[in-house]
């Protein structure tokens, strides 16, 4: 298993990360449709891409502040491929439409937020 920095960069913002799921799938070719991401095998393709579970959490220096990091991972939900950086997987990659989601628990709010989502290699 991997050994894992608690910090990764996505599209240059610092996420706090608890854990990376990586798991290999055929390659596919990739295209958007409105906000729907459209993924084709490609039969006699030889090459994977990277599937990664990633669950983490936000802090922040103020409620304002904790606010603008959750728009700001939730901005990165727009079926558009950016950097990520975790020192294993570096490239680019999507947020699967539909997999951000944070847990809104009543004890969380205010302090901290957790997050899951799951990116596809571009």
């Amino acid at each position: 298993m991997a050994n894992y920095s608690n910090t990764i960069t996505y599209n240059g913002i610092s996420l706090t990360v608890s854990k990376i799921t990586p798991k290999k799938e055929q390659k596919t070719k990739k295209s958007v449709i409105g906000k729907t991401l459209v993924q084709t095998p490609i039969i006699g393709m030889g090459e994977q891409q990277w599937v990664l579970q990633i669950e983490g959490y936000l802090t922040g220096t103020s409620d304002s502040d904790l606010a603008t990091k959750r728009a700001e991972l939730e901005a990165l939900d727009d079926v558009s491929a950016f950097e990520f950086v975790d020192g294993i997987h570096d490239g680019n990659f999507v947020v699967s439409p539909g997999s951000l989601s944070f847990n809104d628990s009543s004890e969380q709010v205010g302090s901290y937020y957790t997050y899951t989502m799951e990116l596809i290699e571009w």
